[in-house]
């Protein structure tokens, strides 16, 4: 009996000890393999697929428990390339199996292509898990307000990857490669930086460079900001960094000024940039660039004002200066047609009144009309440059996107290129010789719709006026012709 038990227990024991190392063996059993019942491609955003491998699981040929699997990368090697420094061995998922028994798999490769195989994700197909996490390769930061304002050239232009400006930051997304094969024809043009970031497993920073020559963009990207020669670096031996703050201590613009007088680090330049006069004022060079600095912004800075007086520069350190922000003003707005159909380009609108248009006016076309008045002005900061795009928003935000007209009567008089058109008061052109007639012998009415279209950029100012542009549209009408009942008051403000 006891010469049984040690038996058994024996060739238990065995057994166990075989099942032991069939676990860690790089080929599942076919007896204990898993099944996959589903194996599809990812069709998720590719960028928000890059991973990082835990390195808690290897990278196999098949999902790691399906017959045949065999090790790619071991659990080892997993660990390594998770702390890797080099972007080359980024991964980026692009398959999802699930097996019989409930686990995920993603079948990943290297953005380097040393590595591709499937490596084990946990229990869920909506989140990286096990052996796989999410990983941002690259993050992007915020500029300084010396690269805001600096410019640039490329330090290498050529065929070299030091030379060539890329998609995305090299090797941070998977098969994004370089934005122009050689940038030799760029040796002598200058760039601006407007995006700037940092490769998570190098540390290094890459800028997104574009040409100020604008016709011309085929070489902008990202580069390594190492790359680039900046032309306009500060020179404390003969410059000055002027920083100009608004009341509130946000920076508004910064930028190098190069003292005439200045003769080597700390030299005292504090002539270049003041008068000796009561009160003291910038001196003219110098207010002509700090005017042009914040020309267009809304502020304002003053050499009068003393916190803007400083009793010493010396080359090399940073003169602050404040900008106080101007009024706000509000402007009118003038309405033009811009079609010359059926008007000329450029005709002022004007707004029907109860006397506009006169009874024996020819200019019914351009006398309008509108569904709603401008409850919200267009305003802005005094000396504040305006867009467009600026003075659409506001006449749409006010319903003033569409203008009619009056209805009106077509008298048309001389033939062929001496044709003349005059659009009159329908009410009186019946008798009138050369008035357009329908079909019926009736006189025909018209009316013209003006479409917002634009703007013209300018810059807010005390009752000043901003020019709106409207596309005409002529079209017939066979209803009254009694003119729309008149309007009151001013429609634009």
């Amino acid at each position: 009996m006891q010469s049984s038990l040690k038996k058994s227990l024996y060739l238990g024991l065995a057994a166990l000890s075989f099942a032991s190392v069939a676990a860690v063996s790089t080929t599942a059993s076919a007896k204990s393999a898993a099944k996959v019942t589903s194996d599809k491609v990812l069709t998720t955003d590719a960028t928000k697929r890059n991973v990082n491998l835990t390195g808690t699981n290897a990278i196999y040929t098949k999902p790691g428990t399906v017959k045949g699997a065999k090790v790619v990368a071991t659990t080892t090697t997993a660990k390594n390339l998770n702390k890797s420094t080099t972007s080359r061995e980024n991964f980026r998922a692009y398959r999802v199996a699930k097996t019989n028994r409930g686990s995920i798999y993603y079948k990943v490769v290297s953005y380097n292509k040393v590595y591709r195989g499937w490596v084990y994700g946990g229990k869920s197909a909506t989140a990286f898990a096990g052996g796989l996490t999410s990983y941002d390769t690259f993050k992007e930061g915020t500029l300084t307000a010396d690269q805001k304002t600096g410019t640039y050239k490329l330090a290498n232009p050529g065929k070299t990857e030091a030379g060539l400006t890329y998609k995305q930051p090299a090797w941070t997304q998977y098969k994004i490669g370089k934005t122009i094969a050689d940038t030799t024809a760029y040796k002598d043009a200058t760039f601006s930086v407007d995006k700037v970031g940092t490769r998570t497993r190098e540390g290094d920073t890459w800028v997104h460079v574009v040409n100020q020559n604008t016709a011309d963009t085929k070489a902008d990207g990202w580069i390594l900001l190492s790359n680039l020669t900046q032309t306009n670096a500060f020179n404390e031996q003969s410059q000055v960094k002027v920083s100009i703050k608004d009341t509130d201590g946000k920076t508004l613009k910064e930028f190098n000024y190069t003292a005439p007088s200045a003769k080597g680090k700390d030299s005292d330049v504090t002539s270049d940039f003041y008068t000796t006069t009561t009160p003291t004022n910038f001196s003219a060079a110098f207010d002509k660039a700090v005017q042009a600095q914040v020309s267009g912004t809304g502020y304002t800075v003053a050499g009068t004002d003393t916190v803007n007086q400083s009793a010493k520069v010396l080359t090399g350190s940073t003169l602050n200066l404040v900008a106080r922000k101007g009024d706000t003003v509000s402007m009118k707005v003038q309405p033009w047609a811009v079609s010359a159909t059926p008007d000329k380009p450029g005709t002022q609108l004007t707004l029907k009144t109860t006397t506009n248009p006169a009874a024996d006016a020819t200019n019914y076309n351009t006398v309008v009309t509108a569904g709603a008045t401008m409850t919200t002005p267009f305003s802005g900061i005094a000396t504040q440059t305006y867009t467009s795009a600026d003075l659409v928003k506001n006449l749409t935000a006010n319903k003033l996107n569409t203008l009619t007209s009056v209805k009106y009567a077509k008298v048309v008089t001389g033939t062929g290129d001496a044709a003349v058109t005059t659009y009159v008061n329908p009410e009186t052109a019946k008798d009138v010789a050369g008035v357009v007639k329908d079909d019926s012998g009736n006189v025909q009415l018209f009316q013209t719709e003006y479409t917002l279209s634009g703007g013209v950029p300018g810059t807010f100012a005390k009752d000043g006026t901003a020019q709106a542009l409207y596309t005409a549209n002529e079209v017939k009408t066979t209803a009254s012709a009694t003119n729309p009942d008149a309007g009151n008051g001013s429609l634009f403000g």
